[in-house]
């Protein structure tokens, strides 16, 4: 296919609980794919070693693990090659190199890639290829980031798993058997197997953090506008926010540093400050008299036990590091009805006009969800709107009293990866009912807000599944945010963890 990427995957051929470490690959060859984004974009200006090793090494752990995990549906194999040892030859030449310089990248299959196919996990659009980066696209690239192919998502980022009519089924490295939640979950498993060390993705209801949460790797959600999004058509009640995953905090700050700012195209974005994210990673953040509030529900009734105790461990260590952690438990309304409102009717606008012509090309749960869209009012959706203002003055009031809100990122660990989407879900060995209403209430609600949030893992279940632990801070407050991630990732130790299907 014309700018696919000539490495397209539909043509690759096969190649708190313990630790459960896979084997490290011998030699230094294998020790590449363990690096931080951090510390490899360090060797490479170094001369230890190559870009061209970098993206070479990263490739071919795709082609290994395409088969079993799916996490990318199209591969830039020959162009990344090529721009890695352009970037090999300009260190040669001694020209600035950018704090990225010659890391490998992916990019969720919703975001526009200059040249490079961007399919949305649909047959309708598997003859798009953009004529332009999308904002953060280029700016990763200035940075001297290499892009390696364009990761799996749910059919146009619908749904809290991910699989698609035109990509298959996208699994977790942890266990197989199980989704790595969605929709950008070929990001979150590219970054746990090590397919390279950084993920460029998107979360409007959950999509980057869910994930991160499934497969034991972090998962940031900025304050709306932070990283622009031109690529929404409603840029004022825009709720979509870009996503950053990678393995530990401080190539979160990295990344985040390099993409955010104003971009004209994005009302959101303007006036935004810098957030100088690695600059509030150089000292610990001191966890005396830091106010946070612990919140096991947000809308939901029932928490899976072993999440919680997960969690609840790591708030006892910020207790004892000093930190005021206070338990809120009351009720509160859930967001899901709102969100879905909106959400739905973007769906709509999106697909309606057309869908009694397309929907046998689509994921049967999302034509479904585009006609029932079509019976939602304007005044539906206005009153969604209301409802969004609620819950953002909600939140507010909240940090009126505290530092930051801690809340698990899912209420259950990692559902079957064929779970039907429209079934309910178990929770304790008890039906939940819907899946977004029960496993993410958490997620959806700050995405209506705008507010900072990242997903951090907090354990391993018995199963040895990974446990995800939500931070959520004030607006623009994503340097602190990462700041108490790091603390997390001190006391749980996640960079360390090797998936055992990776």
């Amino acid at each position: 296919m014309k700018g696919a990427g000539t490495g397209d995957v539909t043509a690759m051929k096969a190649g708190s609980t313990g630790a459960m470490a896979a084997p490290r690959e011998n030699g230094a060859r294998g020790d590449i794919a363990y690096l931080s984004a951090t510390d490899m974009a360090a060797r490479i200006r170094a001369g230890q070693l190559t870009a061209e090793q970098a993206v070479a090494h990263a490739l071919e752990r795709i082609a290994r693990t395409q088969p079993v995990l799916n996490a990318f549906a199209t591969v830039c194999a020959d162009e990344a090659l090529v721009q890695a040892r352009a970037a090999d030859a300009a260190r040669a030449r001694g020209e600035p190199l950018g704090p990225l310089h010659g890391v490998p990248f992916s990019v969720k299959d919703i975001i526009n890639t200059k040249g490079v196919r961007t399919a949305w996990g649909s047959r309708l659009m598997a003859q798009n290829v953009p004529d332009a980066d999308a904002v953060a696209v280029a700016r990763l690239k200035s940075a001297g980031a290499v892009l390696i192919g364009k990761t799996t998502t749910s059919e146009f980022a619908w749904k809290l798993l991910t699989d698609s009519p035109a990509h298959g089924v996208t699994r977790n490295p942890w266990d197989p058997t199980r989704t790595p939640g969605g929709s950008s979950g070929g990001a979150a498993v590219a970054v746990a197997a090590h397919m390279g060390p950084i993920a460029l993705a998107t979360d409007a209801g959950a999509s980057t953090r869910l994930p991160a949460a499934c497969c034991g790797v972090v998962g940031l959600k900025p304050t709306l506008g932070l990283i622009p999004h031109t690529q929404v058509p409603d840029g004022f009640n825009n709720f979509i926010h870009l996503g950053l995953i990678a393995r530990n905090v401080a190539d979160i700050a990295l990344m985040l540093d390099v993409v955010a700012g104003p971009d004209r195209a994005d009302p959101h974005s303007l006036g935004a400050p810098a957030p100088q994210a690695r600059a509030a990673l150089q000292s610990p953040l001191p966890l005396a008299g830091l106010r946070i509030a612990w919140r096991p529900f947000c809308g939901n009734t029932a928490l899976d036990a072993e999440t919680r105790r997960r969690c609840e461990e790591v708030i006892s260590a910020l207790r004892e590091g000093g930190a005021d952690v206070r338990t809120h438990d009351a009720a509160m309304e859930n967001a899901e009805p709102s969100w879905r409102v909106l959400q739905q009717s973007n769906w709509g606008a999106r697909l309606g006009a057309q869908i009694d012509k397309v929907a046998d090309q689509l994921d049967p749960p999302l034509a479904e969800a585009v006609r029932g869209a079509l019976l939602f009012s304007g005044q539906d959706v206005i009153k969604a709107t209301y409802k969004r203002t609620q819950f953002f003055r909600l939140v507010q009031s909240w940090f009126a009293e505290v530092d930051f809100v801690l809340t698990p990122t899912m209420s259950r660990p990692p559902l079957a990866a064929d779970h039907p989407v429209d079934r309910p879900i178990e929770i304790n060995g008890e039906s939940a009912g819907d899946m977004r209403s029960s496993w993410t209430p958490y997620l959806n609600l700050f995405d209506l807000t705008g507010h900072p949030a990242a997903s951090v893992p907090c354990g391993r279940t018995s199963d040895g599944l990974p446990a995800g632990l939500q931070i959520v801070g004030p607006w623009y407050g994503d340097a602190a945010v990462l700041a108490l991630a790091a603390h997390v990732e001190r006391i749980v130790g996640w960079p360390d963890w090797r998936p055992p299907h990776a």
